[in-house]
C-alpha cells in the first residue's frame, strides 16, 4: 500500500515512515496540507495519514480539497491528532475524514485500521468499476433503444389510425410496446385492422412488429383476403419467433359501406359489438390459437361475419386492460369493461379509458394496453376504373365430387379458391366467395344428401348428436355426388359471379325455405347456412326441387 504522510513535524513523519516500512508499505511525505494536495494530484496514494494543525493549509482544509479532487474515488484519510475533545473529532469527520488516531500512534491499531480501510477501498473500487460498466451499458442500451424506436416507428408509419372509422387507446408498459395496432385502407374501399399482443412486453416483445407490419401492409396493398393475410402472418411468425413466443391477434376487415365486418380472432379477449342506441349488442368469441403457434397445415382460417347497423362499433382489446389490478388487488375484468361500454354515450372508448384509470387509482401499469373501436361508416374507394377491367376474358370452374371424394374431402371451397384468377378484384372478395361456396356445399351435403335436420343443433346435446350422425352418414355414402360450377362472363355482366351447386339428393320443400329466408330478423351476425348465403348474394334461386342452388354474387359490392 502506498501511504501519504502529512505532518509539519519532521520527527512525527519519520516515526510514521519507520512504522510503515516495518509493516511493509511504501510512503511519501508532505509537510503541510498544500503540499499534500499537490502530491495527491500528481499521484493518488492508497491511504493518507493527515495531521490536523499545520501551517499554510491545515488538515481540515486539505482533506476537503483532496476529497473534492478525488470525486467518487475512495481514498481513506485517517486524521492523526493529539486533540481528543469531541468537537475536534466531529470536525475531522465533517471535513471528509474517514477515521482518526490519537498521537502517539500505536502501531498495532494503525495496522488494523489500515487493513480495514484497505478492504473498504477495494470494495469501493469494485463498485466504481461496476458503475462504469453500467454507465457504458446504459448509454449503449439507450442508443440501441433509439435505433429500435426509429426502426419500429418507420415500420408502422403507413398505418392509418387517424381514419374517422377508428378510435384507439394505446398505453405501453415500457418504452417499447409489445402490443401492435395497424390499420390500412382497402384499395377498392374499406379498411383492414390488425391488433396483436406479443408474448411479454418491452423490446423483446416488440421485435415481432417488424415482420408483421411489413407483411400486413404488403398484403393489404394487394387487397388479399383476410384468410390469406391471417395465414401468411401465422406462417411468418411461426418461422420467425422463438418457441416460447407467439402473437395473440385480431384481424378485422370492414367493407366500403361500413355495414359488414369480417374477423379472424386468435388468443385475444372476446370482441364486443356496441351501439350508440342499444349499448352492447353482443360479443365475438376468439376461436383460434394465437399466431405463430401452429404450422400452416394445422392453422385454422375460419372467419366471423358481423352485420353492422348505423351507429354500431366493434371494440377489440388486449388483456392488459382486463387484467389490470388496483391497489386492493382486484382485477378490472371483462364485466367492468362491458359495463362501461354498455353506457349510451357519444364516446364509449373515452368512457372505458376514464373508468379504467379511476379503477387503477394511480397504481403502476404492469402490461401493455391497447383498445381499438372500429366504427360502422362508409370508407373511401381508392381504386379508379370500373369493376371487371382487370379480367376481360370469361372463365368457368367446374367439378363433380363423387362419394369417395365426399368422404375424404374436408374443405373443397379452399381448393376451388386456389383455382380462381389471382387478381385484385377476386382477391378482394375472396373470403366472402369462399364462405358462400362453403355454405352451399355444406347445405348440399348435410341436407341434400345426408338428410340432417338443423333443429338438432338448437341444444347442446342435439349439436353433438348432429355431428355424430353427420360423420356416420358421410361414411355410408355410396353413389351420391355434388357438382360445383363457378362462372364469370364479363360479356353478360362484368360485376356478376355465378355459383351453382347441385347434389344428387331428392331436394326439399322450397316454399318453406324461401318463406323462412324472407323473414326480417335483426341479428348480430349473418348466421350460417342459407341465411348467410342470402345475406351475401344479389340473387339466390332453388332449382330441381331444391337439389340445385344458383347464387349470383355482385362483385361491385363493397
Amino acid at each position: 500500500m502506498n501511504v501519504l504522510i502529512v505532518d509539519d513535524q519532521r520527527t512525527n513523519r519519520e516515526i510514521l515512515a519507520w512504522i510503515l516500512e516495518d509493516l511493509g508499505h511504501d510512503h511519501e511525505m508532505a509537510q503541510d496540507g498544500k503540499e499534500a494536495l499537490e502530491k495527491v494530484k500528481a499521484q493518488v496514494p492508497d491511504l493518507i495519514l493527515m495531521d490536523v494543525v499545520m501551517p499554510v493549509m491545515d488538515g481540515y482544509e486539505a482533506t476537503r480539497e483532496i476529497k473534492k479532487f478525488l470525486g467518487s474515488q475512495y481514498i481513506p484519510v485517517i486524521f492523526l491528532t493529539a486533540l481528543t475533545d469531541e468537537s475536534t473529532l466531529i470536525k475531522c469527520l465533517e471535513s471528509g475524514g474517514d477515521d482518526f488516531l490519537s498521537k502517539p500512534v500505536d502501531q498495532i491499531v494503525l495496522h488494523a485500521k489500515m487493513k480495514a480501510h484497505g478492504r473498504t477501498r477495494e470494495l469501493n473500487e469494485q463498485i466504481r468499476n461496476k458503475n462504469s460498466e453500467l454507465v457504458y451499458l446504459h448509454n449503449r442500451l439507450q442508443q440501441e433503444h433509439a435505433m429500435g424506436e426509429h426502426v419500429l416507428t418507420n415500420a408502422m408509419k403507413e398505418s392509418v389510425l387517424d381514419s374517422p372509422c377508428i378510435s384507439h387507446y394505446i398505453s405501453p408498459a415500457s418504452l417499447f410496446n409489445g402490443d401492435l395496432l395497424l390499420a390500412a385502407p382497402k384499395p377498392s374501399g374499406g379498411l383492414y385492422v390488425f391488433l396483436g399482443d406479443f408474448t411479454g412486453h418491452g423490446l423483446a416483445a416488440s421485435i415481432g412488429a417488424i415482420p408483421v407490419s411489413q407483411a400486413f401492409y404488403a398484403m393489404t396493398a394487394k387487397e388479399l383476403s383476410l384468410t390469406e393475410i391471417a395465414r401468411t402472418l401465422n406462417s411468418s411468425l411461426y418461422k420467425f419467433l422463438p418457441d416460447h413466443m407467439f402473437c395473440a391477434a385480431t384481424l378485422v376487415e370492414l367493407n366500403q359501406a361500413g355495414d359488414m365486418a369480417k374477423l379472424w380472432m386468435g388468443g385475444l379477449p372476446d370482441g364486443v359489438v356496441i351501439s350508440n342506441k342499444d349499448g352492447i349488442k353482443g360479443t365475438i368469441t376468439s376461436q383460434h390459437m394465437p399466431l405463430g403457434i401452429l404450422d400452416d397445415s394445422e392453422f385454422e382460417d375460419d372467419l366471423e361475419f358481423i352485420k353492422l347497423s348505423e351507429g354500431d362499433s366493434i371494440v377489440c382489446y388486449t388483456d392488459g386492460i382486463t387484467e389490470g389490478v388496483n391497489s386492493q388487488g382486484e382485477m378490472f375484468g371483462e364485466e367492468r369493461l362491458q359495463a362501461l361500454l354498455a353506457k349510451k354515450v357519444a364516446n364509449p372508448l373515452d368512457e372505458l379509458v376514464d373508468g379504467f384509470h379511476v379503477f387503477k387509482g394511480g397504481t403502476e401499469q404492469e402490461d401493455d394496453i391497447s383498445v381499438v373501436q372500429i366504427k360502422s361508416m362508409p370508407t373511401e374507394n381508392l381504386v379508379r376504373g370500373g369493376v371487371g377491367v382487370e379480367l376481360p376474358l370469361p372463365w368457368c370452374i367446374s367439378t363433380k365430387l363423387n362419394s369417395k371424394e365426399l368422404i375424404n374431402l374436408s374443405d373443397p371451397a379452399a381448393k376451388l379458391m386456389k383455382m380462381m384468377p389471382n387478381t385484385a378484384i377476386f382477391n378482394a372478395h375472396g373470403d366472402t366467395i369462399r364462405s358462400i361456396i362453403s355454405e352451399m356445399y355444406s347445405n348440399a351435403l348435410e341436407h341434400g344428401l345426408l338428410r340432417l335436420d338443423s333443429k338438432l343443433k338448437d341444444t347442446e346435446d342435439g349439436f353433438i348428436e348432429y355431428y355424430k350422425l353427420r360423420e356416420e352418414r358421410v361414411r355410408a355414402l355410396e353413389g351420391e355426388s355434388i357438382s360445383i360450377e363457378i362462372q364469370y362472363d364479363p360479356a353478360v355482366d362484368n360485376n356478376i359471379l355465378v355459383i351453382e351447386v347441385s347434389d344428387s339428393g331428392c331436394g326439399f320443400d322450397i316454399d318453406a325455405v324461401v318463406s323462412r329466408l324472407g323473414e326480417n330478423t335483426e341479428e348480430l351476425s349473418y348466421g350460417r347456412g342459407l341465411a348467410l348465403i342470402k345475406s351475401f348474394s344479389k340473387e339466390i334461386k332453388f332449382l330441381s326441387g331444391g337439389s340445385t342452388i344458383v347464387v349470383k354474387y355482385d362483385l361491385a359490392t363493397r
